[in-house]
Parts: C-alpha cells; sequence; structure tokens
C-alpha cells in the first residue's frame, strides 16, 4: 500500500470519528428539543451541527467509496478531483440552504 492510500485511511479514520461525533451531539439536541430540555442551548447545538454532521459524513463515505473503488498501485487524480469537488459543492449548497431559506415555523 503506498503512501497516498495510507493518507486516505488515514482520513476515512478520522472522518469516522468526528461522524460519530458530531452525530451524537447532534442527536443528543435533537432530543433536547423534542422534549423541552434545555431549549435554547439546543437549538443553538442543533443548528451548528447540521452541517459538521453532513460533511464528515460525505467524507468517510466518498474516501471509502475511493479505497474500495481504486487500485492503490496506481494514481485516480481525476477521481480525486471529482470526489473533492463533490465535497465542495455540497458543503457550498448546505450552507446556501442553511442562510437564505427561511426556517418555517408551525
Amino acid at each position: 500500500m503506498n503512501t497516498h492510500s495510507s493518507t486516505i485511511t488515514n482520513i476515512k479514520k478520522v472522518a469516522l470519528i468526528f461522524f460519530i461525533i458530531t452525530g451524537l451531539f447532534h442527536l443528543g439536541s435533537s432530543m433536547f428539543l423534542a422534549n423541552d430540555l434545555f431549549t435554547k442551548p439546543a437549538f443553538i447545538l442543533n443548528k451548528t451541527m447540521d452541517i459538521p454532521f453532513a460533511i464528515t459524513g460525505l467524507i468517510y463515505a466518498l474516501s471509502s467509496l475511493r479505497l474500495n473503488l481504486t487500485n492503490p498501485d496506481h494514481d485516480h487524480k481525476t477521481l480525486d478531483i471529482i470526489l473533492i469537488c463533490a465535497i465542495i459543492a455540497i458543503l457550498l449548497g448546505l450552507i446556501s440552504v442553511n442562510l437564505f431559506l427561511p426556517d418555517l415555523q408551525a
């Protein structure tokens, strides 16, 4: 296994750890909001953890996909560029949805 594959493997491991941590915070804040406990801190935490949760999950999924679909002995720069562009496009989409679409209050 070359150093490029080991770098992607390390990125995958770190992304999994951050995905679990941000997921637990996001799920916990959602549970607090559903039960009307600590509503203001839970609301702030819930609103700030949705994008990191999605991005860490996306990085984990795409790095896993990259490792499983490619041969570690060859360079796959085109695939790397496509996956990085996908992550950036989805990040910009999530940020724009959070900033420009109003929250609907029932």
